[in-house]
């Protein structure tokens, strides 16, 4: 039998049909994670759309790649017999884009993502660095690893704790006390700062953002160390958008003691808050993606935190 040909196109020249690159990526990612969530922040996409992505795979297939329960999430059997051809060619395009942008970090600057400040030690290592040889990216306060994930940046300091798939903990860092910032015009705590009680009456401001949970709970607790229940109103993307919305309510938000410093402003407080857990910082890279600064940048400052 004769295999059929693809249709002419105007030229007359055969046409190759179209690929869903797009929901075969999300396809392969899936397939490692089998959980939409962590699939979604891999992607740097919403889980909305991975899921819209996996039904459009599935209509163009013709039957379902996924079984999906309240549980769980795992790949029927046609699923399994496509999983074995488009992974590997995924993970093979993968690897080749990534050393074909290792071999580009060389001609490049050290993209360095932060969350809220330029903390003192780092911006001591950079000014030491070659001028030119750095590049800041502000990351935002609820999205603390998409970028990294994404390879928008080469190494990323955020808040603590890291946990994600593909990428590493190279340094942990600059160990500070939790501030909580209200209205310059509220009267709120005593000479030793606000207690658990006080700030159990307190509306917080949260991360809004692909944030995980595990570390929404660290930096935005739901309880202090006592057990007294803290609770959240609302929620911004950005410290500045939740500071904004401290100076006009009676809410509040809680950060590090330098980042309090950072962002100092006439109509807002800071205050200590004792009973919390101290917040952390840690330096984050993509795992198997390391730029040739690395090192050295990761050396000279772990000689220069606390």
């Amino acid at each position: 039998m004769e295999r059929p040909t693809p249709a002419p196109g105007a030229s007359g020249i055969a046409v190759l049909p179209e690929l869903p690159l797009q929901e075969l990526e999300c396809f392969s990612v899936l397939v490692h994670q089998l959980h939409f969530g962590r699939t979604a922040l891999r992607l740097g996409v919403s889980q909305g759309r991975v899921s819209q992505l996996i039904k459009r795979l599935e209509g163009r297939v013709g039957a379902p790649v996924f079984r999906r329960t309240s549980r769980r999430v795992e790949l029927t059997e046609l699923g399994r017999a496509l999983a074995e051809q488009v992974v590997p060619a995924f993970d093979r395009l993968r690897e080749g884009y990534d050393a074909a942008r290792a071999g580009a970090a060389t001609a490049r600057p050290l993209r360095l993502g932060f969350q809220c400040a330029v903390y003192e030690p780092v911006a001591r290592v950079i000014a030491s660095l070659p001028e030119g040889t750095t590049q800041l990216v502000e990351l935002p306060w609820a999205d603390p690893f998409s970028h990294l994930a994404r390879g928008e940046v080469d190494l990323a300091i955020v808040l603590a704790p890291c946990r994600e798939p593909g990428l590493e903990v190279l340094l942990e860092f600059s160990r500070q006390p939790v501030y909580v910032a209200v209205s310059a015009a509220r009267r709120l705590g005593g000479a030793h700062g606000v207690s658990a009680e006080e700030l159990a009456g307190l509306p917080l401001v949260e991360p809004r953002g692909p944030a995980p949970e595990y570390w929404r709970e660290v930096n935005a607790p739901r309880r202090t160390p006592s057990g007294r229940e803290l609770s959240y109103s609302t929620g911004a993307a950005t410290i500045q958008a939740g500071l904004s919305m401290v100076a006009g309510t009676r809410q509040g938000l809680l950060l590090c003691e330098r980042s309090a410093a950072y962002v100092q402003r006439p109509d807002v407080r800071f205050l200590p808050v004792p009973e919390l857990e101290f917040s952390t910082l840690e330096v984050v890279q993509r795992e198997g993606r390391t730029h040739r600064l690395t090192g050295e940048f990761v050396g000279l400052l772990a000689g220069h935190v606390d």
